[in-house]
C-alpha cells in the first residue's frame, strides 16, 4: 500500500508497528491513530508522519524517529517515557487526569504549542515558577494547562 495517507489501529494485541510502515520508499503516510492498543511497547523511524494520536495505549514506552511529525496527542500514556527524534513538533496535547507528575521527556522536546489537561494539583504545581514541574515546560511558549 504505497499511497497509504492515514492509518488507525483501533483495539488490538500488536506490541509493534509492522516494520513495512518505516520503509524509506513509504512517503504518503500522514497520519497515524493508535488507539486502545494494550501491548504496544514503542512507536519507531516513521519520518513521514506529521501527526499522531496516540489514545489508551498503556504499556507504550517510546515513540522516536518521527522526524516529520508536527502534532501530537497522547491520551492516558501513564508508561512513555521516551519522545525524542521529533525535531519539526509544533503541537503535544497531554492528557490524563491521573498522572502526579509531569513526565521528563518534556524537558526534552520543544513545541511551540503544549496543551495539557491534568488533576487540579499537578495543574496547579506545574502553573507554579520554580516548581520541579513548572522547569520540566517552563521552556514552551505558549503553555494551555485545563
Amino acid at each position: 500500500m504505497p499511497c497509504l495517507e492515514k492509518l488507525q489501529i483501533d483495539n488490538c494485541k500488536l506490541s509493534c508497528l509492522p516494520a513495512s510502515l518505516a520503509s524509506t520508499k513509504r512517503h504518503t503516510l500522514r497520519e497515524l491513530y493508535l488507539y486502545e492498543l494494550t501491548n504496544m511497547t514503542h512507536v519507531e523511524n516513521i519520518p513521514s508522519v506529521v501527526k499522531l494520536d496516540v489514545f489508551d495505549c498503556p504499556e507504550l514506552k517510546k515513540i522516536s524517529g518521527l522526524s516529520m511529525m508536527q502534532k501530537i496527542r497522547i491520551v492516558r500514556g501513564p508508561k512513555l517515557e521516551v519522545l525524542e527524534g521529533v525535531a519539526a513538533l509544533d503541537s503535544l496535547v497531554l492528557e490524563d487526569t491521573t498522572m502526579d507528575t509531569l513526565p521528563d521527556y518534556l524537558r526534552a522536546v520543544n513545541p511551540r504549542y503544549l496543551e495539557l489537561y491534568c488533576n487540579k494539583k499537578l495543574h496547579e504545581s506545574s502553573s507554579s515558577p520554580g516548581s520541579s514541574e513548572w522547569n520540566k515546560i517552563s521552556h514552551i511558549r505558549k503553555r494551555s494547562i485545563n
